[in-house]
């Protein structure tokens, strides 16, 4: 008869985890982050390995341009689930922020071997190598983000700078008319070119 009780202390446990976690997530959406943040701390007080609420503390964390604390959240959810390679996509950016290009790079890799297809992924490696003055790398890992989504006007742009580097001039401005094509109304597309 304990184990049942138990079971349904549980099950109230979790379900109130779930509870705070689902307004937690909803305010997040709605931009109120510090009162998100009560919510998906007080979701990991009663469940200190919920993914969910770790990976997006950590993304919260990003957007209030708290890196160190965001590194923190986002390494705990992939202890928890080392298979998200959203996770590891942003905990690239989180190492991106804090100028740790190098560890960055592994991050996005990471990302990378879980899910081939991520073209942000690609694109946030195309940023971190050109910043480790690698453009031509960097110009094919936007090619990759470009080849899995065509409309991505960012990475078009940014393939356009990283042509700008290498003085391939014609390039690049190709790539800038293909992210102008794609928004009419970017301006740093129409600055760079």
């Amino acid at each position: 008869m304990g184990s049942s009780l138990s079971s349904s202390q549980d099950s109230a446990i979790h379900s109130q985890a779930q509870v705070n976690f689902q307004q937690a997530f909803a305010l997040h959406q709605t931009g109120q982050l510090a009162d998100a943040q009560i919510l998906y701390l007080e979701t990991l007080k009663i469940q200190p390995l919920h993914f969910d609420a770790l990976h997006l503390s950590g993304v919260l964390a990003i957007q209030t341009g708290d890196y160190l604390q965001a590194v923190e959240f986002i390494k705990q959810a992939i202890s928890v689930n080392p298979q998200s390679a959203i996770a590891h996509n942003n905990l690239g950016n989180a190492l991106q922020a804090l100028k740790q290009l190098n560890a960055a790079i592994q991050s996005y890799e990471q990302a990378l071997a879980i899910k081939p297809d991520f073209a942000e992924a690609y694109f946030n490696l195309g940023n971190a190598q050109k910043k480790l003055k690698h453009p031509e790398a960097a110009i094919a890992s936007y090619d990759r983000a470009i080849a899995l989504k065509s409309d991505y006007t960012e990475a078009h742009s940014n393939r356009g700078n990283a042509l700008q580097e290498l003085k391939q001039f014609e390039a690049a401005i190709s790539s800038y008319d293909c992210a102008i094509s794609l928004k009419p109304d970017y301006a740093d597309a129409y600055n760079n070119r």
